[in-house]
């Protein structure tokens, strides 16, 4: 009985060290979906400081969502939907191999590394930040 009991004890714990072992090696994954939309407002007429304007148009673009949290070291699995009229891009500033550009409807899937901790601006590179709304991509330990 002695020996079936301590058989059984090494099975358990083999398999729980086994599990523990197993877990310092999975791999982080992190999945998002990012909507590239465009907010096309007309105003009428606006007094500013005294002065009146009329007809001013105000065109944003934003990703929603615009911020991204994630651990270092987790694979970052991104698909990006283009809802905007014209062609937009997502650029994270700190990764280089993050610089994807899409047409009009267009849907696209990639994935990189968060390697480095920190706070990267998510950005289009075709057009002013005051345009198109920057976000943020955070890389924490």
């Amino acid at each position: 009985m002695k020996n079936l009991i301590t058989t059984m004890m090494l099975i358990v714990f083999g398999a729980i060290s086994t599990i523990f072992l197993t877990a310092q090696f999975v791999k982080k994954e992190a999945n998002f979906t990012v909507y590239i939309r465009a907010y096309d407002t007309n105003i009428p007429e606006a007094t500013i400081e005294g002065v009146t304007i009329k007809n001013v148009r105000q065109f944003n673009v934003i990703n929603e969502p615009s911020d991204l949290v994630v651990k270092k070291g987790t694979k970052v699995n991104i698909t990006i939907i283009n809802e905007s009229p014209i062609t937009e891009n997502l650029s994270i500033e700190g990764y280089s191999e993050v610089n994807w550009t899409l047409k009009t409807k267009e849907k696209k899937q990639f994935s990189f590394t968060a390697n480095k901790v920190g706070s990267y601006t998510i950005w289009c590179n075709l057009h002013p930040k005051n345009i198109h709304l920057t976000g943020t991509l955070s890389v924490i330990e």
